[in-house]
């Protein structure tokens, strides 16, 4: 999705820009569950290579240049945390990713623009990766809950792009960005537990209305992941953070939902294990 999009009120996309979005979405949706179904290496060099992407979008924008210090140091600390998080290390991980992120930090200092802080990237990109692995390897059903995050993500996605286009209203954040709605938001939350609903009820798992349950609270954190990257667009006078995905931008735009997504998915496991 892209980020300006997902909530947009008024009108409607062109037909050809729409078919665009949709044909994207038929191929990456495929991959993206099988790489989930195979899990292991192959799971875990996707959720790499992702990161990868997403550095370089992500430095690109706030540094201004191309394959900057800041860019390698994240992308060599991506490669180490997944290595280590796909071994089952997920606290080495997280180390990994703190240090990769203090060092991109120190190496792009000082910039120009001082508030060009390259290690947020480490959070903002690096720990969801991590987070990610975790739930497929470390987590029990965790081939179960890693389909949710991505049906859910997708479900909410395409829920708010189309409610927001069709009914319009208030908006969200007018500030950030003017074209996001509130009836966009709620249709985002109100997919992901549609999604989570009907993945449950196709492949048999209970507790069905938890699974529900989980669904509406990662539509919700879909939407502030999108509000969050459209701040950082805003922040850094950027439109799209690439042209990767035909119809839905550059990979950040298209995954800025899933980042916010694993985090709350990832929370909601170890709430639920420590029997809160």
């Amino acid at each position: 999705m892209s980020g300006d999009e997902s909530l947009a009120a008024g009108g409607g996309p062109s037909s050809p820009a729409l078919l665009q979005r949709i044909l994207t979405a038929a191929l990456l949706m495929p991959l993206a569950l099988g790489s989930v179904i195979f899990g292991g290496r192959l799971y875990a060099g996707v959720i790499a290579a992702m990161s990868v992407f997403l550095i370089f979008e992500w430095t690109r924008m706030v540094d201004g240049a191309e394959f900057s210090r800041g860019f390698y140091i994240l992308s060599a600390a991506a490669a180490v945390a997944s290595y280590l998080a796909a071994d089952g290390r997920a606290e080495a991980a997280l180390l990994a990713a703190l240090l990769g992120g203090i060092a991109a930090t120190a190496a792009e200092w000082p910039r120009p623009n001082p508030s060009s802080w390259p290690g947020v990237g480490a959070a903002y990109i690096i720990v969801p990766a991590i987070a990610a692995l975790w739930l497929r390897r470390d987590v029990a059903n965790g081939a179960f809950l890693t389909m949710l995050l991505f049906v859910c993500t997708w479900g909410a996605d395409s829920a708010a792009y189309f409610v927001g286009k069709a009914v319009g209203g208030p908006k969200l954040a007018p500030k950030i960005s003017p074209n996001k709605t509130w009836a966009g938001a709620f249709g985002a939350a109100g997919g992901g537990g549609l999604a989570a609903l009907g993945l449950a009820l196709l492949l048999g798992e209970e507790p069905v209305l938890t699974y529900c349950a989980l669904g509406l609270l990662l539509g919700a954190a879909v939407v502030i992941g999108d509000i969050t990257e459209s701040t950082f667009k805003r922040r850094y006078a950027v439109k799209d953070t690439g042209g990767a995905f035909p119809g839905h931008g550059g990979v950040l735009d298209r995954l800025d939902g899933f980042l916010f997504a694993v985090l709350a998915l990832a929370a909601s496991v170890i709430l639920m294990q420590s029997g809160v």
